[in-house]
Protein backbone atom coordinates (compact mmCIF):
# COMPACT_ATOMS: atom_id res chain seq x y z
CA UNK A 1 0.00 0.00 0.00
CA UNK A 2 1.53 3.64 -1.25
CA UNK A 3 1.44 6.68 1.31
CA UNK A 4 -1.14 8.29 -0.54
CA UNK A 5 -3.56 5.33 0.00
CA UNK A 6 -2.38 4.74 4.17
CA UNK A 7 -2.83 8.28 4.45
CA UNK A 8 -6.30 8.60 2.95
CA UNK A 9 -7.49 5.33 4.75
CA UNK A 10 -5.92 6.67 8.29
CA UNK A 11 -8.36 9.68 7.77
CA UNK A 12 -11.26 8.05 6.72
CA UNK A 13 -10.64 5.90 10.07
CA UNK A 14 -10.70 8.67 12.04
CA UNK A 15 -13.69 9.99 10.79
CA UNK A 16 -15.74 7.13 12.21
CA UNK A 17 -14.49 7.73 15.41
CA UNK A 18 -15.88 11.59 15.75
CA UNK A 19 -19.83 12.16 15.06
CA UNK A 20 -20.46 14.35 12.24
CA UNK A 21 -23.80 14.74 12.22
CA UNK A 22 -25.81 17.76 14.08
CA UNK A 23 -26.72 16.82 18.07
CA UNK A 24 -28.16 18.69 20.65
CA UNK A 25 -25.07 20.97 21.99
CA UNK A 26 -25.88 19.81 25.98
CA UNK A 27 -24.42 16.59 24.33
CA UNK A 28 -21.60 18.02 22.52
CA UNK A 29 -20.51 19.92 25.73
CA UNK A 30 -20.43 16.29 27.78
CA UNK A 31 -18.39 14.84 24.85
CA UNK A 32 -16.12 18.07 23.85
CA UNK A 33 -15.87 20.23 26.60
CA UNK A 34 -14.20 23.10 26.50
CA UNK A 35 -13.80 23.23 22.35
CA UNK A 36 -17.68 22.77 22.74
CA UNK A 37 -18.11 25.70 24.93
CA UNK A 38 -15.52 27.53 22.57
CA UNK A 39 -17.66 26.92 19.71
CA UNK A 40 -21.19 27.97 21.07
CA UNK A 41 -19.63 31.13 22.56
CA UNK A 42 -18.60 31.81 18.71
CA UNK A 43 -22.46 31.26 17.87
CA UNK A 44 -23.77 33.26 20.35
CA UNK A 45 -21.21 36.09 19.70
CA UNK A 46 -22.36 36.30 16.27
CA UNK A 47 -25.89 36.44 17.38
CA UNK A 48 -25.23 39.38 19.15
CA UNK A 49 -23.14 41.11 17.36
CA UNK A 50 -24.78 40.16 13.83
CA UNK A 51 -23.41 40.07 10.22
CA UNK A 52 -22.82 43.45 10.44
CA UNK A 53 -21.53 46.53 13.28
CA UNK A 54 -23.99 47.01 15.79
CA UNK A 55 -26.46 44.91 14.02
CA UNK A 56 -27.60 42.03 16.26
CA UNK A 57 -29.59 39.40 15.24
CA UNK A 58 -31.42 38.78 18.66
CA UNK A 59 -31.90 41.76 21.33
CA UNK A 60 -32.85 41.31 24.97
CA UNK A 61 -36.66 41.56 25.96
CA UNK A 62 -37.52 42.63 29.34
CA UNK A 63 -39.52 39.73 30.48
CA UNK A 64 -42.26 42.38 32.46
CA UNK A 65 -43.20 43.89 29.18
CA UNK A 66 -44.08 40.30 27.54
CA UNK A 67 -48.10 39.05 27.59
CA UNK A 68 -48.71 35.40 28.24
CA UNK A 69 -49.84 35.13 24.55
CA UNK A 70 -46.09 36.51 23.37
CA UNK A 71 -44.44 34.41 25.79
CA UNK A 72 -46.15 31.04 24.88
CA UNK A 73 -45.60 31.88 21.34
CA UNK A 74 -42.17 32.39 21.55
CA UNK A 75 -40.00 30.19 19.63
CA UNK A 76 -37.74 27.69 21.23
CA UNK A 77 -33.47 27.98 20.54
CA UNK A 78 -32.47 24.73 19.25
CA UNK A 79 -28.55 24.59 19.93
CA UNK A 80 -27.06 22.38 17.63
CA UNK A 81 -23.31 21.30 17.83
CA UNK A 82 -21.22 18.95 15.47
CA UNK A 83 -17.30 18.10 14.44
CA UNK A 84 -16.90 19.15 10.94
CA UNK A 85 -14.75 17.20 8.64
CA UNK A 86 -11.97 19.18 8.90
CA UNK A 87 -11.96 18.22 12.53
CA UNK A 88 -13.39 21.97 13.94
CA UNK A 89 -15.98 21.54 16.39
CA UNK A 90 -19.22 24.21 14.61
CA UNK A 91 -22.17 25.59 17.19
CA UNK A 92 -25.49 26.50 15.28
CA UNK A 93 -28.92 28.01 16.86
CA UNK A 94 -31.72 28.31 15.08
CA UNK A 95 -35.61 28.62 15.96
CA UNK A 96 -38.28 26.05 16.31
CA UNK A 97 -40.55 27.47 14.16
CA UNK A 98 -42.65 24.88 13.73
CA UNK A 99 -45.33 25.81 16.34
CA UNK A 100 -45.36 29.10 13.79
CA UNK A 101 -47.68 27.22 11.26
CA UNK A 102 -50.81 27.21 13.58
CA UNK A 103 -51.04 30.74 13.18
CA UNK A 104 -50.47 30.85 9.64
CA UNK A 105 -54.25 32.34 7.88
CA UNK A 106 -55.84 30.17 5.14
CA UNK A 107 -54.03 31.46 2.25
CA UNK A 108 -50.90 32.73 3.95
CA UNK A 109 -47.64 31.45 2.43
CA UNK A 110 -44.66 31.36 3.36
CA UNK A 111 -43.06 29.39 0.23
CA UNK A 112 -39.95 30.66 -1.09
CA UNK A 113 -39.10 29.87 -4.63
CA UNK A 114 -35.93 27.52 -5.79
CA UNK A 115 -34.30 27.06 -8.78
CA UNK A 116 -35.98 24.88 -11.09
CA UNK A 117 -35.05 21.31 -12.35
CA UNK A 118 -35.47 22.55 -16.40
CA UNK A 119 -34.10 26.04 -15.69
CA UNK A 120 -31.31 24.38 -13.98
CA UNK A 121 -30.33 21.54 -16.85
CA UNK A 122 -31.19 24.54 -19.33
CA UNK A 123 -28.45 26.65 -17.50
CA UNK A 124 -25.78 24.59 -17.48
CA UNK A 125 -25.96 22.74 -21.12
CA UNK A 126 -25.56 26.48 -22.40
CA UNK A 127 -22.54 26.81 -19.89
CA UNK A 128 -21.87 23.44 -21.78
CA UNK A 129 -22.08 24.67 -25.50
CA UNK A 130 -20.91 28.62 -24.89
CA UNK A 131 -17.93 27.14 -23.36
CA UNK A 132 -18.87 29.37 -20.48
CA UNK A 133 -17.07 30.43 -16.98
CA UNK A 134 -18.73 28.73 -14.30
CA UNK A 135 -18.36 29.15 -10.59
CA UNK A 136 -20.19 28.11 -7.05
CA UNK A 137 -20.26 30.78 -4.21
CA UNK A 138 -21.60 30.58 -0.50
CA UNK A 139 -22.71 33.61 1.25
CA UNK A 140 -21.41 33.09 4.71
CA UNK A 141 -24.62 33.28 7.39
CA UNK A 142 -27.14 34.14 4.62
CA UNK A 143 -30.26 34.76 6.30
CA UNK A 144 -28.47 36.37 9.07
CA UNK A 145 -27.66 39.64 6.68
CA UNK A 146 -32.17 39.95 6.19
CA UNK A 147 -34.11 41.80 8.38
CA UNK A 148 -36.99 40.39 10.48
CA UNK A 149 -40.09 42.49 9.84
CA UNK A 150 -41.02 44.81 12.50
CA UNK A 151 -44.50 43.65 12.05
CA UNK A 152 -43.87 40.08 12.69
CA UNK A 153 -42.32 40.66 16.34
CA UNK A 154 -41.29 37.09 16.65
CA UNK A 155 -39.09 36.04 20.12
CA UNK A 156 -36.67 33.61 20.61
CA UNK A 157 -36.41 31.86 24.05
CA UNK A 158 -32.97 30.54 25.49
CA UNK A 159 -33.30 27.90 28.57
CA UNK A 160 -30.72 26.85 31.15
CA UNK A 161 -27.63 26.53 30.70
CA UNK A 162 -27.70 28.71 27.29
CA UNK A 163 -29.29 31.52 29.08
CA UNK A 164 -25.38 31.43 31.30
CA UNK A 165 -23.63 31.11 28.08
CA UNK A 166 -25.59 34.02 26.15
CA UNK A 167 -24.83 36.35 29.65
CA UNK A 168 -21.06 35.24 29.65
CA UNK A 169 -21.11 36.80 25.65
CA UNK A 170 -22.84 40.35 26.68
CA UNK A 171 -23.78 41.36 30.20
CA UNK A 172 -26.92 43.10 29.81
CA UNK A 173 -28.67 40.00 29.13
CA UNK A 174 -28.51 39.40 32.57
CA UNK A 175 -30.93 41.88 33.63
CA UNK A 176 -33.30 40.39 31.33
CA UNK A 177 -32.57 36.83 32.64
CA UNK A 178 -36.48 35.32 34.55
CA UNK A 179 -36.85 32.01 36.44
CA UNK A 180 -39.59 29.78 34.73
CA UNK A 181 -40.51 26.44 36.79
CA UNK A 182 -37.06 26.72 38.64
CA UNK A 183 -35.21 27.53 35.23
CA UNK A 184 -33.37 30.05 33.68
CA UNK A 185 -35.08 32.18 31.38
CA UNK A 186 -34.14 34.58 28.35
CA UNK A 187 -36.71 36.03 26.04
CA UNK A 188 -34.94 37.55 23.11
CA UNK A 189 -36.38 40.08 20.01
CA UNK A 190 -36.11 38.36 16.70
CA UNK A 191 -34.00 41.10 14.51
CA UNK A 192 -33.20 38.72 11.35
CA UNK A 193 -34.18 36.28 9.32
CA UNK A 194 -33.13 33.89 12.06
CA UNK A 195 -32.65 29.74 10.86
CA UNK A 196 -35.75 27.87 11.38
CA UNK A 197 -38.33 30.81 11.38
CA UNK A 198 -40.73 29.44 8.63
CA UNK A 199 -40.38 33.36 6.89
CA UNK A 200 -36.26 33.18 6.94
CA UNK A 201 -35.99 31.89 3.40
CA UNK A 202 -38.38 34.12 1.90
CA UNK A 203 -37.23 37.09 3.76
CA UNK A 204 -33.74 36.09 2.18
CA UNK A 205 -34.99 35.54 -1.18
CA UNK A 206 -36.74 39.35 -1.11
CA UNK A 207 -33.19 40.60 -0.29
CA UNK A 208 -31.16 38.75 -2.85
CA UNK A 209 -33.44 39.53 -5.43
CA UNK A 210 -33.48 43.40 -4.42
CA UNK A 211 -29.51 43.72 -4.86
CA UNK A 212 -29.44 41.72 -7.69
CA UNK A 213 -32.03 44.01 -9.13
CA UNK A 214 -29.86 47.17 -8.09
CA UNK A 215 -26.77 45.86 -9.27
CA UNK A 216 -28.37 45.85 -12.69
CA UNK A 217 -30.02 41.99 -13.23
CA UNK A 218 -32.99 41.11 -14.49
CA UNK A 219 -34.73 38.08 -13.32
CA UNK A 220 -35.88 35.47 -16.36
CA UNK A 221 -39.94 36.01 -16.68
CA UNK A 222 -39.92 32.10 -16.37
CA UNK A 223 -37.78 31.21 -13.40
CA UNK A 224 -37.66 33.47 -10.66
CA UNK A 225 -34.52 32.30 -9.00
CA UNK A 226 -32.49 32.60 -12.68
CA UNK A 227 -31.28 36.31 -13.47
CA UNK A 228 -28.87 37.74 -16.21
CA UNK A 229 -27.05 40.69 -16.88
CA UNK A 230 -24.94 41.79 -19.52
CA UNK A 231 -21.10 42.42 -18.55
CA UNK A 232 -18.65 44.08 -20.84
CA UNK A 233 -20.63 42.05 -23.79
CA UNK A 234 -20.76 38.91 -21.84
CA UNK A 235 -23.97 37.63 -20.19
CA UNK A 236 -23.72 36.65 -16.71
CA UNK A 237 -26.24 34.19 -15.06
CA UNK A 238 -26.74 33.29 -11.88
CA UNK A 239 -28.91 30.63 -10.39
CA UNK A 240 -30.10 29.62 -7.15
Amino acid sequence: MNECMKILCTQFDASKQEPTKDMPALQGLKLWGEEALTAILKEFSQMNKGPKRDDPVVKPVDPNTLTAVEKKAALSAVNLIKRKRNGKVKARTCANGSTQRQYLGEYDSVASPTVSFEAQVSTLLIDAKEEREVVTYDIPGAYLHADMPEEKKLFLKLRGRFVDIMCQVNEDYEQHVSYENGKKVLYMRICKAIYGCIESALIWYELYVSVLKDMGFKLNPYDRCVANKMINGKQCTIVW
